[in-house]
């Protein structure tokens, strides 16, 4: 049988990559994922020789799991200006460049948007992009495209987009990162055993179960097939504790970091919440300690898999 799941989260970086850490601890997590520059500027952080063994020293005293890096919102590799492809481009570089300095285990990436023209209209740009980034960053961190929730053209709303690029790119380094809330929102019905069964199936088909690295763990505000990116708290939005649980049971899923990007639970320090927090990630704690994984044999590579 598969390790069990760690249950992480989403972490702030702010004063330091390492305190990233505490934090991480503070908020009984066993993985974590953190912005290695402000996710909604261009310019990296420069993160120094010292700030970088703090954090390995810190990782490895308190024995947390996956480490995950999420690369800033504003990177496009899909833009239709060269300026902002450049930036793109430099954006993904570094973040896996720091991954490889902090023993990362890879870099999450919001793909791009193609503006509803289609995968097809984008695909040689894109592809050409993350062959780029390799190139230039060359190591063992993975590259994980997210699944998204469809609104604005975003590429990965359907799991034959994300397929399309890396049948074309062939990377042993690109792999996938599954969002809850998005994929649920894109129209996917993992909330439910039949629904999560014909899921992983077309995920399988289009991609290969081999190639799911890493899930990001977030209840929905957005009912199925919304097409809109609102995470909740575990349990208390349209997926519910009964979704997670036969996603806890499932053989995809075991193995892997499953990463918190909650609101959190509100109190009078934080109305709007300051997650993710200690009860959503004892929720997902109790959930996966409840349920037991699902009997069947891990997936054996698909036939697009095994093509690459």
């Amino acid at each position: 049988m598969a390790a069990r799941f760690q249950v992480g989260g989403h972490i702030s970086a702010s004063g330091g990559i390492f305190r990233a850490v505490e934090r991480a601890v503070e908020r009984e997590l066993e993985a974590v994922q953190l912005f290695v520059s402000a996710p909604q500027t261009w310019r990296a952080t420069k993160h120094t020789d010292e700030a970088v063994e703090k954090f390995r020293e810190a990782h490895a005293e308190a024995g947390l799991g996956e480490v995950w890096i999420h690369n800033i919102y504003l990177a496009n590799l899909a833009t239709e200006t060269d300026d902002q492809l450049e930036k793109s481009l430099g954006s993904v570089i570094n973040a896996m460049q720091v991954a490889e300095r902090i023993g990362a285990r890879g870099v999450v990436l919001h793909t791009g948007s193609h503006k509803g023209q289609g995968i097809e209209a984008v695909l040689d740009q894109v592809v050409a992009a993350i062959k780029q980034i390799f190139d230039q960053a060359p190591g063992g961190a993975v590259l994980a495209l997210e699944t998204m929730a469809g609104q604005g053209g975003a590429i990965g709303t359907y799991f034959e987009e994300l397929g399309a690029i890396i049948g074309e790119v062939k990377s042993p380094r690109l792999k996938t990162c599954l969002d809850t809330a998005h994929t649920f929102a894109a129209g996917y019905a993992i909330n439910t055993a039949e629904g999560l069964e014909e899921a992983m199936a077309d995920f399988d088909r289009h991609i290969g179960l081999d190639l799911l690295a890493v899930i990001h763990a977030n209840d929905s505000k957005i009912p199925l097939g919304g097409f809109r990116d609102r995470h909740e708290n575990i349990g208390d939005g349209h997926i519910g504790t009964a979704g997670f649980e036969v996603m806890a049971a499932h053989p995809a899923f075991q193995d892997k970091a499953w990463l918190l990007e909650v609101p959190g639970m509100a109190t009078e320090e934080h109305p709007k919440g300051d997650g993710p927090d200690p009860e959503n990630a004892r929720r997902l704690k109790a959930i996966r300690d409840s349920v037991t994984p699902s009997n069947a044999k891990p997936a054996k590579k698909s036939a697009k898999a095994a093509a690459r």
